[in-house]
Parts: structure tokens; C-alpha cells; sequence
């Protein structure tokens, strides 16, 4: 029996070695599977990083072109407000120049105003000097120049 228990024993051996071997090209079969799965899946995590970047690039654009119409916003909103301002300005000016109507003295120095500063009459036995050095003078430019003069060109007698 000793010797049938060796056969026996180098029977199971050798169908030991056998699985092994099977089971090792198994293992390396899988081994390599795994190996070509990989690139099937970088070729989809490419995909989804392609799409992630185009992704990105979109609203870095679209945050970009936001920026910008609120900073153009922000300008028209100061330019109206310097508009506003100076409308109620005026809005003020013009209050002043009703209550002025209003009262007879104050009309009669509103209408001397405008005359003098806007259509350059004088009172009667008035003398005018007229600098022609000077640049910004009324008189020499004509009438209709925006630019007050001091009143240094117009002296009372």
C-alpha cells in the first residue's frame, strides 16, 4: 500500500499542479481583461472631461458677459443720476424764477438779467469798455456766447 498511497498521492499532485496551472492562466486571463477595460473606460472619462471643460468654458464665458453688462449698468445708472441732478437743479432754478414772477420787484430784476445776460442791452446813459485783449469778452464774440462775462466790460455812470 505504500506504494498505492504514493501513486495516489502523486496522482492528486500532479492534478494539483494542473488546477494551479489552470488557475494561474485564469488569473492572467483576467489579468489581461483588465488591462483592456481600462482604456474603454478612459476613452469615456475623456468624454465626460471633454464635457466638463465645455462645461467650464460656458460659464466662465456667460459669468464674463455678465460682468460686463452690469459694470455697463452701473454706468448708465450714475450718468442718469448726474442727469436727474441736474434736472432738479434746474427744477429748482426754475421754481425760483416762478416765485420771482410772482412778485413784481423781483420780475423787473429777473427781465434786467436776461436782457443784460442774454441779449446785451444796457441802461440808458450807460457806458460800455470794451477790452479786445481779452478772449472770453461777450461783446466782441457777439451775442448768444454761453460764457458769463464778470461784469468788469460793463461799468454804471
Amino acid at each position: 500500500m505504500n506504494e498505492d498511497q504514493k501513486i495516489i498521492e502523486l496522482k492528486n499532485r500532479i492534478s494539483n499542479d494542473d488546477f494551479r496551472r489552470r488557475e494561474m492562466e485564469i488569473k492572467q486571463n483576467k489579468r489581461r481583461n483588465k488591462r483592456e477595460t481600462p482604456k474603454k473606460k478612459k476613452n469615456k472619462l475623456n468624454v465626460f472631461n471633454l464635457f466638463f471643460v465645455i462645461f467650464v468654458l460656458y460659464f466662465a464665458y456667460t459669468a464674463f458677459n455678465q460682468t460686463q453688462m452690469i459694470n455697463n449698468l452701473d454706468v448708465q445708472i450714475a450718468q442718469k443720476t448726474l442727469e436727474k441732478s441736474d434736472a432738479e437743479k434746474e427744477a429748482n432754478k426754475l421754481k425760483q424764477d416762478v416765485e420771482k414772477i410772482s412778485n413784481d420787484d423781483a420780475l423787473l430784476d429777473l427781465i434786467e438779467e436776461v436782457a443784460r445776460d442774454q441779449y446785451k442791452m444796457v441802461k440808458p446813459n450807460e457806458i460800455i469798455y470794451i477790452d479786445k485783449n481779452k478772449n472770453d469778452n461777450k461783446f466782441i464774440k457777439g451775442i448768444g456766447f454761453d460764457d458769463e462775462t464778470t461784469g468788469d466790460d460793463i461799468i454804471n455812470n
